[in-house]
């Protein structure tokens, strides 16, 4: 059978299927494993490609059973791995969440507990002090590099190249543009609140390579193209040493403001009749092409067996711009701690390490990451005792349900355990006590009959909260926002 002809199987087993999965109702359907998923086998120090998206909402891919933005390419993650349908990152905005995905700790134990202005906040970035998953990688063999948005530090002790990364090509700041708008066959989308008009990219926006962070601009060229090149590129040269594994930190952009994209995805979405939301998704469409030549180029390669693939978005849509999912109550919450702001799309696949395992709704965090591939990387070892996360592979294997999850940034906090979820501000002197398997839109406050789980929920906040240093840089705004129709606050 073809690979196109297992697609489609798939995609109409998905769409056959779509149905609420024991834990939210959130309308999902189980990933049927692929044809050619092989039986683990203990496998040599494995490869390991994690790709990050920007801004990416969880209802925007179609792995969970959803139409709305059709992801052919990372739902072959899924089909020969798991899903996670209640996957989490550690902060809803991309420095923090970033901090915890290569570090496997909760960011603001050292103090990085706010986002990192576009132009930098001065001395802020990822503490020296702090190992990033490259660092512990190279000691084991790994060649590592990193492609695309960093946004831990644009200081030179923050670089990349001095962070564990072997290589880097990519931008600093928390945004740059994707191309320059005059380039032929470009549709640039104005939103409502376009931050700046688009220009050649400059500081911490501009695209730079090597240890010396020399300029690597090509303006006229599509920044997602130019990513999954470098990525692509890494991967052929690295495959080469068999005997040396390597680590690839692919961090898009996509599909995070400014709205630019070649005119060919724009014009596969002609049914959208918003040009800002079609825009968006006609992003995430680039993007997914880009994920499938990764995923085609480890399997010519000869390495896609024996390479630990995650994909996961560093928090979800920013409801601000208009062009997020008004649809799904998981569409937008960038900012904020409503599931829409930590629940994302969040993926991984193993096939020599770990049997596919379809859809899962045990809840799971980005912070499992660095324990998932230490664990991979270096099995005769204990983990570092600072990781605090948990083997993803051992998760999906065996469901935590009851696991005890806890967000937070000054003065807003949530907590999840079981079903139950405690959201949390104390600037405002309010909380509200949510059952996510009844009602996952998070509509309904359960304090009041439920006193014992809104008590459990606030203690936990209360034992995190008490628990950390001061901010190493300032909280820059808070404010009450809408989302999706939901009144919450939002930290900045």
């Amino acid at each position: 059978m073809s690979r196109r002809s297992r697609r489609l199987l798939f995609a109409l087993a998905v769409s056959a299927l779509s149905l609420g999965y024991a834990g939210t109702n959130a309308g999902t359907a189980t990933p049927r494993p692929s044809a050619r998923a092989i039986t683990p086998v203990t496998a040599a120090k494995p490869n390991v490609v994690v790709i990050l998206a920007d801004d990416l909402d969880w209802a925007d891919v179609s792995t969970y059973g959803r139409r709305d933005a059709p992801t052919p390419n990372i739902d072959r993650i899924a089909q020969s791995g798991v899903a996670f349908s209640d996957g989490y990152v550690a902060a809803s905005v991309c420095a923090v969440s970033r901090a915890a995905l290569l570090t496997g700790r909760m960011p603001q134990r050292f103090g990085f507990t706010y986002n990192i202005n576009d132009e930098g906040d001065r001395g802020a970035g990822l503490p020296v002090d702090q190992k990033t998953l490259a660092d512990r990688l190279r000691p084991l063999g790994y060649r590592t590099a990193a492609f695309g948005k960093w946004h831990l530090g644009a200081e030179p002790q923050f670089y990349p190249t001095r962070r564990g990364f072997d290589e880097f090509f990519g931008f600093l700041a928390g945004e740059t543009n994707y191309v320059d708008p005059a380039t032929p066959g470009i549709v640039t989308t104005p939103t409502k609140e376009d931050k700046y008009t688009i220009g050649p990219r400059t500081g911490n926006h501009a695209m730079v390579e090597g240890p010396d962070a020399r300029p690597a601009d090509d303006f006229s060229r599509y920044l997602t193209d130019q990513i999954t090149d470098r990525a692509v590129d890494f991967i052929n040269r690295a495959s080469n040493a068999k005997d040396r594994p390597f680590f690839a930190y692919v961090a898009y952009n996509a599909p995070h403001w400014p709205l630019q994209v070649p005119q060919a995805y724009y014009d596969r979405f002609a049914q959208i009749k918003d040009p800002v939301r079609r825009t968006y998704v006609a992003m995430i469409a680039a993007m997914d092409d880009g994920v499938g030549r990764i995923l085609d180029t480890l399997e010519k390669r000869g390495v896609r067996n024996n390479t630990m693939v995650v994909f996961l978005s560093d928090n979800g849509c920013p409801h601000r711009f208009g062009f997020c999912n008004p649809d799904h109550p998981f569409g937008a919450g960038k900012f904020t701690y409503l599931e829409g702001g930590t629940r994302v799309p969040f993926m991984l696949s193993w096939p020599a390490g770990m049997k596919t395992r379809g859809l899962s709704a045990s809840p799971v965090s980005s912070l499992d990451i660095a324990a998932t591939v230490m664990h991979a990387a270096d099995p005769a070892h204990a983990l570092p005792e600072e990781l605090e996360g948990r083997d993803l592979i051992a998760t999906a294997r065996r469901p935590q349900r009851d696991r005890l999850l806890v967000w937070g940034q000054e003065p807003v906090y949530a907590a999840r355990q079981g079903d139950k979820k405690l959201w949390l501000s104390r600037d405002w002197d309010q909380s509200h006590l949510h059952d996510l398997k009844a009602d996952y839109a998070e509509n309904r406050d359960l304090s009041a009959s439920d006193p014992a789980s809104a008590k459990r929920l606030r203690e936990a906040i209360d034992r995190f909260r008490t628990s950390l240093p001061a901010p190493l840089w300032k909280l820059h705004s808070t404010r009450k926002v809408t989302v999706n129709g939901r009144e919450t606050e939002m930290v900045y």
